[in-house]
């Protein structure tokens, strides 16, 4: 968008617009009872995930210091991989949209994508 546009009010498209901001679920480990928060990521779907989710969300006044990354895939109707998730957006950051102090805004990913990011993990499970 030009200077002209600008000066004549037109405002150039909002990347985040549309983006997923979907909350994180919480779950308990059955081995010793910390909390995990877990985060999802679907195929063909630009997504909002939090930098800092552990400054963002606690479970009864418990900080949450496990998280993880679930990579999901509707076209191959399955779970792809799950991540450390501080690993994940740090593969996840050079092709990112966008990112501001407290999100990075993913492209919509395709499923191969998505693979391609469990392969170049090392948490990958």
């Amino acid at each position: 968008m030009g200077l002209l546009d600008r000066l004549r009010g037109k405002k150039e498209p909002d990347v985040w617009e549309g983006a997923a901001k979907l909350p994180p679920r919480f779950y308990r480990d059955q081995d010793d009872g910390h909390v995990i928060g877990m985060c999802l990521l679907h195929e063909d779907r630009k997504t909002m995930l939090p930098r800092h989710p552990q400054t963002m969300y606690q479970v009864s006044d418990e900080d949450v210091f496990d998280w993880r990354l679930l990579l999901v895939s509707n076209e191959a109707g399955d779970l792809l991989a799950t991540l450390d998730y501080f690993e994940a957006l740090e593969l996840l950051e050079p092709g990112a949209l966008a990112t501001d102090a407290t999100f990075i805004l993913t492209p919509e990913l395709t499923t191969a994508q998505l693979r391609d990011l469990a392969v170049q993990s090392y948490s990958a499970q």
